[in-house]
């Protein structure tokens, strides 16, 4: 139960952050349904994109190098369209254009709030998980609470295109380049590059916070930056 219980933590720091967020925001309702849209949307993508065509690949071809090249691209080419979704609703696409950044962040917040809980799930299945009391998920707290907040980071040029008029294909592109170079490093610590071993574990932890406090300064600068009337 340590990872449930440290999954329910994560989940209370996120509403709360999400709360704080709900104040800045010029329609919090809107803001609120962007939040409840994005939940189911990662486990959704998953199982329904991600894991057939992962499945597909590896059936045809097995276990090929090109195949697992190709499987560092899935997240940010399944999961980013999947944020994009909330564009879609006529209701939403008109809070965009008052305040992408605030939505984006919105959006973010919901889809790490659904992946949080997926991954506890699927973690608690595997045959190597250890069952640890829950203040051994320190990690695992303070990386899903900077993943929240990276998964809006990472939608923000795609609406801040989208509201001020630019292009929405090339900011979904940032966003994915974004998404892929966050999580390469994992890759590179999953092969053992250049032999760190335990090392790689500080090292990734601190290349999400480079990557939070990157974000940071993102969000500040858009914030107050005039931004170009939008298309209607």
């Amino acid at each position: 139960m340590g990872l449930f219980i440290a999954a329910s933590i994560t989940s209370a720091l996120v509403l709360c952050g999400f709360a704080i967020l709900l104040r800045q925001a010029d329609a919090w309702r809107t803001t609120a349904l962007a939040f409840v849209i994005a939940l189911p949307l990662q486990p959704l993508m998953f199982y329904v994109v991600r894991l057939p065509i992962d499945g597909f690949l590896r059936t045809s071809f097995g276990i090929a190098s090109w195949v697992t090249i190709a499987s560092l691209f899935y997240a940010p080419l399944t999961e980013e369209p999947a944020k994009w979704l909330v564009a879609v609703a006529p209701k939403l696409r008109r809070a965009i254009v008052n305040d992408p950044i605030v939505l984006a962040l919105a959006v973010g917040a919901g889809f790490g709030f659904g992946e949080i809980w997926f991954l506890a799930q699927a973690l608690s299945k595997s045959p190597s998980y250890p069952d640890l009391p829950f203040w051994m998920f320190g990690g695992f707290i303070v990386e899903r609470l900077a993943v929240c907040f990276l998964h809006g980071v990472m939608l923000v040029p795609a609406l801040y295109a989208l509201a001020s008029g630019g292009s929405f294909l090339v900011g979904g592109i940032v966003g994915m380049t974004l998404h892929f170079l966050l999580n390469f490093p994992i890759y590179l610590a999953g092969i053992n590059l250049f032999g760190l071993g335990e090392a790689w574990k500080p090292i990734l932890l601190l290349w999400i916070l480079l990557f939070v406090i990157l974000g940071v300064v993102l969000v500040l600068l858009l914030r107050r930056r005039p931004r170009p009337a939008g298309r209607s």
